[in-house]
């Protein structure tokens, strides 16, 4: 059985929330495309949490943004120094009205949390084929 290695180079991406206090308000990544991508993971790196904190996807078209169904997670003050995975498909879009950018927010009550974050984009299984 072969195996084909899988090369980060422009594949990783920093989610841009790295190393933020998230107090009493609502802060959100780059958007991140998944035009030429399966799937992104969101890996979040959670210290402290004096307050609830709501992790939630977005997509984007460029112009408006929604919410991913439930791809939302609650962080409570027990989930302290832990990491929080959220996994995002392309096919979880709404690539039909243009929706093919993903983006994590963080929605913060009270003192809220302190929060590192990476977003790593999985590309496509296969090579695009072409027909001649």
């Amino acid at each position: 059985m072969s195996h084909k290695e899988i090369q980060l180079s422009g594949k990783y991406d920093a989610l841009g929330l790295a190393s933020q206090s998230v107090a009493t308000t609502t802060k959100t990544g780059s958007f991140w495309s998944l035009a030429d991508a399966k799937s992104a993971l969101f890996v979040i790196v959670v210290g402290a949490v004096t307050a609830a904190v709501t992790l939630s996807v977005l997509q984007s078209n460029g112009t408006t943004t929604k919410a991913v169904a439930s791809r939302s997670t609650a962080l409570a003050t027990t989930d302290a120094n832990s990491v929080v995975l959220l996994e995002v498909e392309d096919s979880e879009l709404d690539v039909a009205n243009g929706y093919n950018a993903v983006a994590l927010k963080a929605v913060a009550a009270g003192a809220g949390a302190i929060l590192g974050a990476a977003c790593i984009r999985k590309p496509l299984r296969h090579e695009p084929g072409y027909v001649t």
